[in-house]
């Protein structure tokens, strides 16, 4: 199985995204902030006990939403920012013995991303994004969510919820 590491958001921010993502016929994963992407992850469970230890010493923490961006015109992004989601970042990928990606950790949450013979237009999705997801929120964490794609080439779902701090 594959598997990857996020925060959830609201649901009613995760709402509006996913009616944006309708708009442009861009279906995937629910709306995240991914804390380890699935090619970092190791394929069997044995990551999920470190991840209870982990989020027990974790204490609920702020996430603050920012500006829309992208990645080289192929992944329209809202920024996030929050010094403690990178610390759990880093904390997760070296008591996990994970290899670090080449690029460093730029905490966001997708809203579409360009895919092989699915191109997308980031300036026309980005316009309507700044009219129906901007401003957006700051919120209050206090678990982490691991997702697990049942089958090959299909979307990630949620498989385990761990609270911080018990």
């Amino acid at each position: 199985m594959k598997y990857f590491i996020s925060l959830q958001i609201p649901n009613n921010y995760k709402n509006r995204i996913e009616m944006l993502r309708a708009e442009f016929n861009f279906f995937t994963t629910e709306p995240h902030i991914t804390l380890v992407p699935p090619p970092d992850m190791p394929d069997d469970e044995f990551f999920i006990k470190e991840m209870i230890e982990i989020c027990k010493t974790t204490q609920p923490f702020i996430v603050k939403l920012e500006q829309l961006g992208h990645f080289r015109n192929k992944v329209l992004y809202i920024g996030v920012n929050s010094s403690k989601l990178i610390n759990l970042h880093e904390q997760i990928y070296e008591r996990l013995n994970l290899n670090k990606e080449i690029r460093k950790y730029v905490p966001h949450l997708t809203i579409v991303k360009h895919r092989p013979g699915r191109p997308i237009n980031i300036d026309s999705i980005k316009k309507r994004a700044e009219k129906i997801i901007i401003p957006a929120p700051s919120f209050n964490v206090n678990s982490l969510l691991i997702y697990q794609q049942p089958k090959e080439k299909s979307i990630y779902l949620p498989y385990m919820r761990i609270p911080f701090g018990q």
